[in-house]
């Protein structure tokens, strides 16, 4: 028994010496990245304090400060400091700009007050306010992060036709898992055990490489910048090479670009109308959804009207998402491809989705599914079973 305590302290440690290196590695790397967005200099900042915490608790592994419980509940009110930075990069991520530096910095100042209060008045109350502050910061973050998430993603597929690195769900993950974590571990701070010591260190470095990896890839749309000033309602260059010169449909559009302004229902259906006529020429002709990242704003481009009104015929007369819109005909087209494939075919689920206009093949195989109701390999092989059937 006492070979297994001294086992799993040996690990205890060696797993937190590796989680400190883990940060250095990180905060190393994420340096060139901080630059790219204000997303990444947060995160950039919180790897950068996590990795002082970490190097801090090397002075433990002295004898004679080791089982010092004032040092401990010190070292514990230190390492809660970056919270708030943390909870920044969350919020950046879903919510550009929705948090200012003042404000972040505020909530630093309030949460690193405890430490010199602590040094001070070394009592159990401080401790324990200290812990309640970085409580209700995560609780509130995850809130926000929920709601901010919902709404981001309802703007997403409002506006684009693809999901990656432009999608928050894994920040919505990152935010539960982490903070989960944070809650359980510091409730049990002063009951921990070697095992559960292994355990947070293991589980911590896994959240981490997830966040730092997704965090990198992830880019961040500028249309939900909360200081952009710039209106989703901005007519297109009408002048631009990519929209229609056609003088009469010109003129429909002054027509009721004139009459909507006083809210004639008449002028509204008109302009449907001709909305409805451009775009299946747009998209049956011209085939514009095998843009892998086709966005609304160059669908209205490209039909010579703006983002607003093509948004309100797509969700108010066709009720579906651009999103969804878009990358039916991408799976129309794919269906099309496999049901006109020769016995001998060698084309692949890749090749496939690459022609389709899907950035991958996950993303090419969730809306296959969600739209026929099996996958494309599924469908593919239906095809070929159908062919040697029929000879």
């Amino acid at each position: 028994m006492e070979f297994e305590i001294h086992t799993l302290e040996a690990l205890a440690h060696y797993t937190r010496g590796g989680v400190t290196i883990f940060f250095i590695f990180w905060n190393i790397l994420l340096r060139r990245y901080r630059k790219r967005s204000r997303m990444m200099r947060l995160l950039y900042v919180t790897s950068l304090l996590i990795s002082v915490c970490y190097v801090k608790d090397v002075l433990f592994t002295f004898e004679a400060i080791k089982y010092s419980d004032y040092l401990n509940s010190l070292s514990g009110i230190v390492d809660i400091v970056y919270v708030p930075v943390l909870a920044a990069f969350f919020l950046e991520t879903v919510r550009p700009g929705v948090v200012s530096n003042r404000q972040m910095a505020a909530a630093i100042l309030v949460q690193a007050s405890f430490v010199p209060v602590y040094i001070l008045w070394p009592t159990e109350g401080v401790e324990l306010l200290a812990s309640l502050v970085s409580y209700s910061i995560s609780a509130t973050t995850v809130v926000c992060v929920t709601i901010f998430a919902v709404r981001y993603r309802k703007l997403m597929f409002a506006n684009y036709s693809y999901t990656d690195n432009i999608d928050v769900v894994w920040v919505l993950i990152s935010c539960y898992a982490y903070f989960i974590t944070h809650v359980l571990y510091s409730l049990s701070f002063n009951d921990t055990t070697w095992l559960s010591e292994i355990l947070f260190n293991v589980t911590g470095m896994i959240i981490w490489t997830v966040m730092f990896k997704l965090a990198q890839r992830h880019k961040v749309l500028k249309m939900f910048l909360v200081s952009d000033n710039t209106t989703e309602d901005t007519l297109p260059d009408m002048n631009g090479d990519q929209a229609f010169n056609d003088d009469a449909v010109q003129e429909e559009y002054n027509m009721f670009e004139k009459d909507d302004e006083n809210k004639n229902e008449m002028a509204r259906n008109e302009r449907d109308r001709v909305i409805a006529s451009r775009l299946r020429r747009v998209m049956v002709e011209e085939e514009m959804y095998l843009l892998p990242k086709l966005s609304i704003v160059d669908l209205a481009v490209q039909l010579g009207t703006n983002k607003t009104y093509l948004s309100d015929y797509l969700n108010n007369r066709l009720n579906v998402t651009f999103h969804d819109y878009v990358n039916k005909y991408r799976i129309e087209r794919a269906c099309y491809i496999i049901d006109n494939l020769p016995a001998d075919s060698r084309r692949t689920i890749l090749d496939l989705s690459t022609s389709c206009g899907f950035n991958s093949i996950s993303s090419f195989n969730r809306h296959f599914v969600k739209i026929k109701g099996i996958s494309p390999k599924e469908y593919l092989v239906n095809h070929f079973e159908k062919i040697e059937s029929s000879c």
